[in-house]
């Protein structure tokens, strides 16, 4: 696969902007006493007041289309941010209801939501919703299929490579890794910890070290990286200049393919590489059917 993967006439490697913005329904699926907390859920609570329009505003600057991930519950929530988001030319995608356990549900319970959450995202958007990012816990069994019959066409949710690749059941996957995500470095809260055992936020400049590190070698070896930014960590006053840096870093080669989750999904099909035998998702499958 490293051998026979391309990227479009010119670009040296791919890069997928994610954005989520689940409005603190992550926070709460895990600490539902949260909301009582106001001091603490205020943190969760930023990204609405303030972090949606500084990202948005980044964008604009550096004249690119990222994809956000959203919960489909804030299409009745935060109807107006769906419509201001999708309105600036950004890509939709789904991140399952309000931040559930999916891989505690039942197969039918599943469908269900899934139809739900891409439905509501569709209407609010005016858009066709194809992604899809797992939001909390294990991908179940059977997972792809579901997601195919509920009409998504992608997901960001696995890691296991370096490029996007095709699960058996048609599905794209575009692989995530923690590293190019925000919340490991800047999720943390006082009094008591949320999450237990965060001590302390890193060095700004350490952070965006990091981030360029990973991009420097994506662009190397010719890779995909798709980033997870959060309005409520990275769309704060000081912090919004690490993604103002990142994307300059990363246009000052000219090399770089920006897009989409779906416009990663089409070319990954174009390619039509089939999984090699070795690869950990064939791996995955295969311990789940000797279980």
């Amino acid at each position: 696969m490293t051998e026979t993967f391309r990227w479009p006439a010119g670009k040296s490697c791919a890069v997928m902007l994610g954005i989520a913005f689940d409005d603190g329904l992550d926070a709460t699926a895990r600490a539902p006493e949260l909301p009582s907390r106001e001091k603490s859920f205020s943190v969760w609570k930023y990204g609405a007041a303030r972090g949606v329009d500084r990202m948005l505003a980044c964008l604009q600057e550096a004249g690119l289309a990222a994809t956000w991930f959203l919960p489909g519950s804030l299409a009745e929530t935060r109807t107006a941010h769906i419509t201001q988001i999708a309105g600036a030319g950004h890509e939709i995608a789904c991140h399952g209801w309000a931040s559930e356990r999916i891989d505690r549900l039942t197969p039918a319970q599943t469908a269900a939501l899934l139809t739900r959450a891409r439905a509501a995202l569709a209407a609010a958007s005016g858009q066709s919703v194809s992604g899809f990012r797992l939001p909390f816990g294990h991908w179940p069994p059977g997972f792809a299929a579901a997601l195919g019959a509920a009409g998504f066409g992608w997901s960001n949710s696995l890691g296991g490579d370096d490029w996007p690749y095709l699960h058996p059941e048609g599905l794209v996957e575009i692989p995530a890794h923690i590293e190019t995500e925000d919340r490991p470095y800047f999720q943390f809260n006082f009094s008591p910890a949320f999450p237990v055992g965060q001590s302390r936020i890193p060095s700004y400049d350490g952070v965006l070290a990091n981030w360029i590190a990973e991009f420097d070698a994506c662009r190397r070896y010719g890779l995909c990286m798709a980033t997870l930014l959060r309005p409520e960590w990275s769309g704060t006053a000081g912090r919004i200049g690490l993604m103002r840096a990142l994307i300059a870093h990363m246009q000052a080669e000219g090399d770089v393919w920006f897009a989409t989750g779906s416009e990663l999904a089409d070319w990954t099909r174009q390619q039509g590489l089939p999984l090699p035998q070795a690869h950990p998702l064939i791996r995955f499958n295969s311990y789940l059917a000797e279980g």
